[in-house]
């Protein structure tokens, strides 16, 4: 993989990114709204103020600078929190360190993005998910902030990009030997594949799923041409619970689900739920209430002595010459 092209930056370079017209910059790229852009630029102005804040996020910055392109098993980028998203008392720099951190990056992902020949419309696409994380943590939290900053690391370490639909990232599958050749996959433990997530955008309508599993395929062999051919994706999610093809039979997360075949056990899913489905991640689930099908079928499930889970999987991408 092709290291940055960039030299990382100093703490007054640092300094410079997040004030004037390159914070409005990262406003632009990431989409971020209102109440948001009030609290994000009042972070910025604070953490720029203040030496030892500036330099936190310089020490973010060169991680993430450190991690370009480079295909990392996940944990290994794990960045601190910055808050308890529980603590209503969190000041506006804590809750908004990392946003500030990750437009403190961004030129260094633009200049990686460049060299790989991606446009600025993906680039754009795929920094946008920070503007929609933001408005995630407000319907949850019920204020503004950012709590999830190691699913950034992808996007600012340049290993992910937007298909409509869906997303994916470039990943080496750490799934064991045995699970894989239970499972009937076509690859093997550290191969590197399409890692699929499911953004908060909408219905999983099929025609979408299908357009953008079409896209993986080709757009990382145009820009990542050293790599081996993507032919698999992988997913973890709740989405692949087989229990939801009876719970809401015929419906669009049911279809999902059913295109992929499981590799290895299923671990405990309600955590995610509560929190991917209710936006409640911390309720008991007898204080929860459903405004949909699907929500209905999973707070009976629940009152049954039920339990969701998390599941990995695998499928073959469209164009990939068959096994």
């Amino acid at each position: 993989m092709t290291p940055p092209t960039t030299n990382m930056p100093t703490n007054d370079q640092v300094r410079a990114r997040i004030s004037g017209s390159a914070l409005q910059r990262a406003f632009d790229y990431f989409a971020v709204q209102e109440p948001d852009r009030t609290d994000f630029r009042a972070a910025a102005q604070r953490i720029h103020d203040d030496a030892d804040m500036c330099a936190q996020v310089a020490e973010i910055v060169a991680r993430l600078w450190d991690g370009m392109g480079r295909l990392l098993a996940w944990k290994q980028p794990e960045l601190p929190a910055a808050f308890d998203p529980q603590d209503r008392a969190a000041q506006v720099e804590a809750r908004f360190f990392y946003p500030v951190a990750f437009a403190a990056t961004l030129p260094d992902t633009l200049a990686f993005h460049r060299t790989r020949a991606i446009p600025d419309s993906a680039s754009r696409a795929i920094l946008a998910d920070v503007g929609r994380h933001l408005r995630v943590f407000e319907r949850t939290f019920g204020r503004t902030g950012l709590h999830v900053q190691d699913w950034f690391s992808l996007h600012f370490r340049g290993l992910i990009y937007d298909f409509g639909r869906l997303q994916a990232n470039l990943e080496r599958l750490d799934a064991p030997a045995d699970q894989l050749r239970a499972a009937e996959a076509p690859v093997v433990t550290g191969s590197v594949v399409a890692g699929v997530h499911i953004p908060d955008s909408g219905p999983l309508r099929p025609d979408a799923v299908d357009a953008a599993l079409a896209g993986i395929r080709p757009f990382f062999a145009r820009h990542f041409p050293e790599l081996p051919a993507i032919s698999t994706a992988h997913c973890m999610s709740w989405l692949l619970d087989e229990q939801l093809i009876d719970m809401v039979p015929g419906s669009n997360i049911a279809r999902f689900c059913a295109r992929w075949r499981p590799i290895g056990p299923a671990t405990d899913g309600d955590a995610s739920v509560r929190d991917f489905v209710f936006r409640r991640p911390y309720a008991d689930p007898a204080d929860l209430t459903a405004s949909s099908r699907l929500e209905r079928a999973i707070l009976a499930h629940w009152q049954a002595g039920g339990h969701m889970r998390s599941r990995s999987g695998w499928l073959k991408l469209p164009g990939a010459v068959p096994s």
